[in-house]
């Protein structure tokens, strides 16, 4: 209805009843993540705040405070719908079904077209970006495909987006970057030549990278 009917869309958009939309399509993001059953729900859901990311309004309503409690397995957190979005997001790359790994791009270019918006994060959304930053950015992840870097770069865009647009009220997303430089120091000086790039992915071959990188327990990058 949001794709097709245009006048909808604006009317869902220009209210706060977009948040009570939001909402529940995250409640079911987060109960569905392990289910193979409901891969396509997933798809469905993420594909919707797609659509609902790519308007100015959404991005800026994600500002209002969450104080609505839906029970969900995510970190307790105070902060607004943005914080939201990004621990569900968190926790469904970290710890979802593997046939879920499609949907990461688009999962973080829905973070990327909010991330101009975004006023204010709380230190455990920030902390949880970063988190996803330094899984990815590893040379075993990143050689082990070669499109696995598009997923650096939709991080690295959200980041100078909110740098570049909403410094002054993201203390706690500068504290955590600056807290994690060596992340980015790893990115600048990664190798270039071919004996040096296979070796990671050698070492984790047999375990299966595409399959095993995220488990039901959230996954953390050996240094």
């Amino acid at each position: 209805m949001c794709d097709y009917n245009k006048k909808f869309l604006f009317y869902v958009l220009k209210t706060s009843d977009v948040l009570d939309v939001l909402v529940p399509i995250l409640y079911y993001l987060t109960e569905s993540r392990n289910d193979p059953g409901k891969v396509g729900l997933m798809h469905v859901g993420v594909f919707i705040l797609l659509l609902l990311s790519g308007e100015r309004n959404f991005g800026v309503r994600l500002n209002k405070l969450y104080l609505t409690r839906v029970p969900m397995d995510l970190p307790i957190f105070t902060g607004n719908h943005a914080d939201l979005l990004i621990l569900v997001f968190h926790k469904i790359i970290t710890c979802g079904h593997h046939r879920l790994q499609p949907l990461f791009d688009c999962i973080l270019t829905i973070i990327v077209n909010i991330s101009p918006y975004l006023k204010q994060m709380c230190m455990v959304s920030a902390s949880k970006l970063m988190h996803l930053l330094e899984a990815f950015s590893t040379p075993w992840f990143l050689f082990a495909n070669h499109t696995n870097y598009h997923l650096v770069f939709f991080l690295l865009e959200i980041f100078n987006n909110i740098i570049q647009y909403q410094f002054d009220g993201n203390a706690h997303l500068m504290y955590s970057i600056i807290r994690k430089r060596h992340v980015f120091h790893q990115l600048s000086n990664l190798p270039e030549d071919p004996t040096t790039v296979s070796k990671p992915h050698k070492k984790r071959g047999e375990q299966d990278n595409e399959e095993q990188l995220f488990s039901n327990e959230e996954w953390v990058p050996t240094r």
